[in-house]
């Protein structure tokens, strides 16, 4: 365990925030639980971007998504929507819903990354609306939550 990792405090309090509702989402896709927890910490920078704060959704769903309660545009893009949910666990079971059979058993961090890029949860291209790098940047980030569990 890093020491430099155990010191972003926000960072470990979402870590072990979320770890309970991540689990059986991960116990059910036979995936470790960093993989769940890194992929939202990602997408939602630990909590706090504005769309997990304000809709719940620490996935970065696209509106319709299973189990949503809304759906809303991103500021300043109103060609897309993403979904609303009533808390982060309704949130996780919704990407678990729609990626779920994507990520079945990519236990590898950069594996279970890779996997997401396929099913197009992200293109792992900014061309086309995703992160350049994703997989990779995705997996180093599993990397630091898995040592963040240890803190």
């Amino acid at each position: 365990m890093s020491a430099k990792l155990c010191n972003n405090i926000s960072a470990v309090t979402f870590v072990s925030k979320y770890k309970a509702v991540c689990q059986p989402i991960a116990d059910q896709l036979d995936l470790p639980v960093e993989n769940i927890l890194g992929l939202a910490a990602q997408e939602s920078q630990y909590g706090t971007g504005r769309i997990a704060r304000e809709l719940n959704n620490y996935f970065s769903m696209h509106a319709p998504a299973p189990l949503q309660s809304g759906a809303e545009s991103p500021q300043g893009n109103a060609s897309i929507k993403v979904a609303k949910f009533d808390s982060f666990q309704k949130s996780a079971q919704s990407f678990a819903q729609r990626y779920g059979a994507s990520v079945r058993s990519k236990r590898d961090p950069l594996e279970f990354a890779q996997a997401l890029v396929r099913s197009g949860y992200n293109t792992g291209d900014a061309a086309t609306g995703g992160r350049n790098g994703f997989a990779s940047y995705l997996a180093d980030i599993i990397n630091a939550v898995r040592g963040r569990l240890a803190c």
